[in-house]
């Protein structure tokens, strides 16, 4: 005969089971709103490395914010129509996001700040409502799932792993369903949609519950107690608060710096483009959801005699995590000289890669937070509290590792360096558990961290040589290369494309079939006043085109939109580009250049070069930008963009010549290059302007006859806008059919 469950108890697991879909769900919309907001925000700050960096920041901010406001409303928010009271809010700050860009729109508020305070102030603005809301559901949801302290361990667990899938959930669904298929607003209507639903769940489930009660000796004994406690022995293992908050800060701080080196260490090797972020970001919150799961296993674990105790198991895991982030570099060393790898299609690649490196360590660090809170914890009654607590300073390390590291580490130390630095963050934090000196195995796993960071400082130069710069947007690499024709030359390396090819002695040199296109262009505008005439080009590079007009055409007015003065510098250092030369760089984001240039400034000829082999900036590519471009060409000025696509069977080309014949009269398909082949993927020009292209003038250009590109566009129609831009998307099916 089956035992039956006690009432209470099926009461408290069914009462677990609708939180757990509650802190899903939610978590979800709220990383769907995260994913949106650098596209809502693009059109009045750009897209830029500070942009994303305020976006995540807000966000944190109002995450650490709203678990350690929530810690404290837990009383008031743990129940049926508490919680539904945060979703219903959460939605309302959804709808704010939509608000508040129109707003803008509207009124042109954001013109009075200058672009530096704008991205923070914007990005706060319109982030942090969300963030603070919806993370208030986080502690109310333990108290409401803590049935007594000796589960307070699992509980967190289950939670902060179930929160970290809904983020896992919200990330695919918003890079590979929404994204390309909805307008961002509607995206966001969707999601506030979500959220109220959500509260009804969270409202009509858990009602029929009951309220949370609180068993008898469900305290740890505390001082002065004179009744023997069940949990006696637990209280010289107990974590004080600001030891345990000071723990989760710095292991959150290694967790974010490691995310952002492990997508600049994958460029090196799989580009950077939709796919390497989905993998990364995937792999990072599939470990810290397993991790989460495991620490509350571990936290919850009886102290056998002679085994390790909360203290310890805590211990080792930090000791593993240390290990796991400093075997990194020695995984990468070994795959990547497995020459067999780069056979493998990129989407398998991609896992094959993120999951060898960085499951592990994620997981590892993942098990921390669950096993601070049930050591912090000394009652159920004040679980959520506690894990509110907790939570907000592991949102607090996460926000300083990503500003340390997107501004300070990998810019200043290099993602090697910075990578090995993480190794030794939870290594440390063992003195504050332990005594290390006691515990063989623990004394032993630091000697290993240790001396495996010593090994890679001193060997690091050997992983990728011929590094000239790590920036915040590109490892940047100079290397001597022999062209077909013998001729040696630098090329200019931004991660693993081959952007620029320059000849030191020689700086007319144009390596590039699509320059010699852009130069035609130039050229004929130039030939009636060259003194009259400007050039904007948006995406510097090795500045190759710039250094030749500057050289054949003396009088041309030349001004260089490079997002990353990195790679500015390493032209002036290493490519021979001559500071004397008439070429004016303003180290900012293309969109926001030509939405803040001086009044009445305009261009003969625009270029846009700013997209690669692997990712195209979408906010670039829009009938907004372009609306943009026409605003600052002269009468007769001529916008010149390139493309990296196929013809027949590419979507992302079609996409931005229909984008363009929005804004411009006429629309051509350039190639410099006279026997393409549409079926293959080459660099074209797309041409747009007010006049008709006249080919006669031009030397070194051939136009795709109009009635091949009407064939090849088909009836499909797709106008890119800064509410519907999937340019991710479509790039990444020809890149995959590259492989």
């Amino acid at each position: 005969m089956t035992p039956s469950v006690p009432r209470s108890a099926q009461s408290a697991g069914a009462r677990l089971a609708v939180v757990g879909l509650v802190v899903f769900l939610a978590n979800a919309g709220l990383l769907v709103l995260q994913l949106v907001a650098g596209r809502l925000l693009a059109p009045f700050v750009g897209s830029s490395l500070e942009t994303w960096t305020a976006v995540i920041g807000a966000f944190l901010t109002g995450i650490a914010l709203g678990n350690g406001v929530g810690g404290r409303l837990t009383r008031r928010t743990a129940s049926p129509t508490g919680l539904a009271g945060v979703l219903l809010a959460g939605a309302v700050a959804a709808l704010w996001m939509v608000a508040l860009p129109e707003l803008l729109r509207a009124t042109g508020l954001h013109r009075g700040l200058p672009l530096g305070l704008r991205v923070p102030v914007l990005a706060a603005a319109l982030c942090l409502p969300a963030g603070f809301t919806l993370s208030l559901l986080t502690p109310a949801a333990v108290r409401l799932g803590v049935p007594d302290v000796r589960r307070a361990g699992r509980v967190a667990g289950l939670v902060f792993a179930l929160g970290t899938l809904g983020c896992l959930a919200g990330n695919y669904a918003t890079g590979f369903v929404l994204v390309p298929h909805f307008a961002v607003n509607a995206i966001v209507a969707v999601t506030a949609g979500l959220l109220a639903a959500t509260a009804v769940v969270a409202r009509l489930g858990l009602s029929p519950l009951g309220a949370v009660a609180v068993s008898p000796g469900d305290k740890l004994l505390s001082v002065g107690d004179n009744k023997p406690s069940l949990y006696a022995l637990a209280v010289s293992a107990r974590l004080p608060t600001p030891r345990a908050c000071a723990i989760v800060f710095a292991c959150s701080f290694a967790g974010m710096a490691l995310e952002l080196s492990a997508a600049r260490l994958l460029a090196q090797v799989v580009g950077v483009s939709l796919d390497t972020w989905t993998g990364v970001i995937g792999v990072m919150l599939a470990g810290t959801a397993a991790g989460n799961a495991l620490g509350g296993l571990l936290a919850d674990a009886r102290t056998r005699p002679g085994g390790a105790s909360g203290r310890g198991r805590l211990a080792y895991c930090l000791v593993a995590a240390a290990i796991g982030v400093a075997a990194v570099l020695v995984l990468f060393a070994v795959l990547i000289r497995v020459a067999p790898l780069e056979t493998v299609p990129l989407i398998p690649r991609v896992l094959l890669w993120t999951f060898a490196l960085f499951f592990l360590p994620m997981l590892a660090l993942g098990t921390v937070s669950p096993q601070v809170v049930k050591l912090a914890v000394t009652d159920a009654d004040g679980a959520g509290a506690t894990a509110g607590r907790v939570y907000a300073w592991s949102t607090a390390g996460a926000i300083a590792g990503t500003f340390a590291t997107g501004y300070v580490l990998i810019s200043g130390l290099g993602m090697f360096r910075t990578i090995l630095l993480v190794a030794l963050v939870p290594g440390f934090l063992t003195v504050l558990l332990v005594r290390i000196h006691e515990t063989r195995a623990l004394l032993y796993g630091l000697s290993v961290v240790l001396g495996g960071v010593a090994t890679g400082v001193a060997t690091v130069g050997d992983y990728l040589p011929g590094i000239a710069r790590e920036t915040n947007y590109y490892t940047i690499r100079v290397e001597d290369s022999t062209l077909p024709t013998g001729e040696v030359v630098k090329s200019l390396r931004l991660d693993r494309l081959l952007h620029s090819c320059v000849k030191l002695d020689d700086p007319t040199f144009l390596h590039y079939q699509h320059e010699a296109t852009q130069l035609d262009f130039i050229r004929r505008a130039a030939s009636t006043d060259p003194a009259g005439t400007r050039l904007l080009v948006i995406g510097g590079g090795g500045y190759t085109l710039p250094r030749c007009v500057a050289t054949l055409l003396p009088g041309v007015a030349i001004d260089v939109v490079e997002i990353d003065p990195g790679v500015t510098r390493v032209a002036y250092e290493r490519l021979g580009l001559d500071p004397a030369l008439p070429i004016a760089t303003y180290n900012q984001d293309g969109r926001q250049f030509l939405e803040d240039r001086p009044a009445g400034q305009r261009y003969a000829v625009v270029t846009l070069d700013a997209v690669n082999d692997f990712a195209v900036p979408s906010h670039l590519l829009t009938r907004e930008c372009n609306e943009a471009v026409k605003r600052s060409l002269t009468p007769d000025g001529v916008y010149l963009v390139t493309v990296i696509d196929r013809l027949e069977r590419g979507r992302l080309w079609k996409a931005v010549v229909q984008t363009l014949r929005e804004s411009f009269a006429h629309v051509e398909v350039l190639s410099a290059d006279a026997d393409y082949d549409p079926a293959e993927r080459h660099v074209y020009s797309l041409y747009a302007s007010a006049r008709p292209l006249d080919v006669s003038t031009l030397s070194a250009t051939r136009v795709v006859p109009r009635a091949e590109v009407e064939r090849m566009l088909g009836s499909e129609r797709v106008i890119l806008t800064d509410q519907y831009a999937p340019v991710d998307h479509m790039m990444s099916g020809v890149f995959r059919g590259k492989e």
